[in-house]
């Protein structure tokens, strides 16, 4: 369906609402569940740890030396949209990413490191339910989702598995519409379950990614609100699918 100019709002036309209390720190739950998954693993790579570190890691990649990693295991500084991760081919059993690729201006290189250097692992970005909801930074912030992240990120199945789909996260996204608004924030308010997607893979269920490109797989005034919408319906069927695999309860904080 294509959408006029005058069907686009404004983010100070959105009627205020009850707006969600974010869970940005890592859900417990689920942090305990990939830490049983990766506690027999001899090299855990973490990718990402900033100042909550994963407690299974025992080794790290970030732009500096957190303070908190301290006495945790060797620390890599470097720049992961620029550089190369300094390690021999699948030399770890197991790397750990969280909320780190929709902050860097090229995830798919560093999801093809991931691939590269990592026998098994999992990684965690906010969801399509998050960065569509406007005010989760805090009640005076009326943007979508956070403000500086680059891209959505949700999970789907083909013929051949799971595979991580990649939209960018254009500026149109702050004008469009989807129908009320409200629900989501409500669903966020249920819980930490939907405010991120969750994909794990290993050797015999490999990594792969779709990176949705404008001109080719969306036309960014035709339909970008309808992929949106459909990466919406996705994520949320994956996220209780996850939570079931996982025996991890949805209203567990």
């Amino acid at each position: 369906m294509t959408r006029s100019p005058a069907s686009l709002e404004s983010a100070a036309d959105v009627d205020a609402v009850e707006f969600p209390q974010p869970f940005r720190e890592p859900w417990p739950l689920m942090r305990r569940a990939i830490a049983q998954l990766a506690q027999e693993k001899a090299r855990v790579l973490e990718i990402g740890p900033g100042s909550s570190p994963f407690e299974a890691a025992n080794e790290f990649v970030d732009w500096c030396d957190w303070p908190e990693l301290k006495g945790r295991g060797p620390v890599h500084a470097i720049d992961i949209n620029e550089q190369q991760l300094p390690f021999a081919d699948k030399s770890f059993d197991f790397v750990y990413c969280r909320h780190t690729l929709e902050d860097i201006y090229n995830p798919m290189r560093l999801l093809r490191e991931m691939s590269r250097v990592g026998r098994s692992g999992y990684l965690e970005t906010p969801s399509p339910m998050t960065e569509f909801t406007r005010h989760v930074q805090g009640p005076r912030l009326p943007f979508r989702g956070f403000a500086h992240h680059r891209y959505l990120f949700w999970v789907q199945r083909d013929e051949r598995g799971e595979i991580l789909h990649i939209l960018p996260k254009m500026p149109l996204i702050e004008h469009i519409t989807f129908g009320n608004e409200a629900k989501l924030a409500e669903m966020l308010q249920t819980g930490p379950l939907y405010w991120n997607t969750y994909h794990l893979w290993d050797e015999q269920t490999p990594l792969r990614y779709h990176l949705w490109r404008h001109g080719q797989d969306f036309l960014l005034i035709e339909n970008y609100r309808e992929v949106i919408n459909s990466a919406i319906r996705s994520a949320i069927d994956h996220c209780d699918a996850f939570a079931t695999r996982l025996g991890v309860s949805s209203s567990t904080p």
